[in-house]
């Protein structure tokens, strides 16, 4: 590996990538691509109102959003988190070290973003704090692309799903699951529930 993308790989703690803002990176994509709101809500089914809240940071589009976005944007989803992301290639890795991950806030969930330095990954890992409290805080149900791996780290949260009854996952449990189907978060709790999640993207 060359001294020039080692020193990319472990550039975190001096790049600017922690005052980027998903709203001003959408509003970029967007504009660099040619198209209106109109264009964008109709292109990805997210309705201009919820666009226009996330590029003004109003409100962060949730996972599922940026995974539909990013689809349509043509981009990885570490777009929306840093610009100085190398896409993932023979010999490479990447280490987050603990609480320096890349931090976001939606209304479903908290997440921390894990190896956010390399982009193209067919994983994408993440610690999340579930801290919704019933299905309608959660958002409602909502699937996308890929399959979903969880592991509870603290607490129990209840996974609802399309498919099936809510199953509660408790501290040390966990499921592997496909995202197509539409699913949500619940917090068992007011303590709320970290958790391990890795989402496989297709290819």
């Amino acid at each position: 590996m060359s001294q020039a993308t080692t020193q990319q790989l472990n550039a975190a703690e001096t790049s600017q990538s922690d005052q980027l803002k998903i709203g001003e990176r959408l509003l970029e994509l967007r504009k660099s691509r040619g198209l209106t709101l109109a264009a964008l809500a109709k292109l990805t089914g997210i309705s201009e109102a919820t666009l226009s809240r996330a590029e003004n940071d109003i409100a962060s589009p949730n996972a599922h959003n940026l995974y539909v976005l990013a689809k349509a944007l043509e981009v990885d989803i570490t777009t929306f988190f840093r610009t100085d992301s190398v896409s993932f290639g023979a010999g490479l890795r990447s280490i987050t070290r603990r609480d320096d991950g890349e931090r976001r806030s939606t209304e479903r969930y908290d997440f921390e973003l894990l190896c956010a330095d390399l982009a193209h990954k067919n994983m994408m890992p993440s610690k999340n704090r579930v801290t919704a409290q019933n299905l309608e805080e959660a958002g409602g149900l909502r699937g996308h692309e890929g399959e979903e791996f969880v592991y509870v780290l603290k607490g129990a949260f209840y996974l609802h799903s399309e498919q099936y009854v809510p199953t509660l996952l408790e501290e040390g449990d966990s499921m592997y699951f496909d995202s197509n189907m539409p699913h949500a978060y619940v917090a068992a709790d007011e303590d709320g529930a970290d958790i391990l999640s890795l989402t496989m993207m297709p290819s």
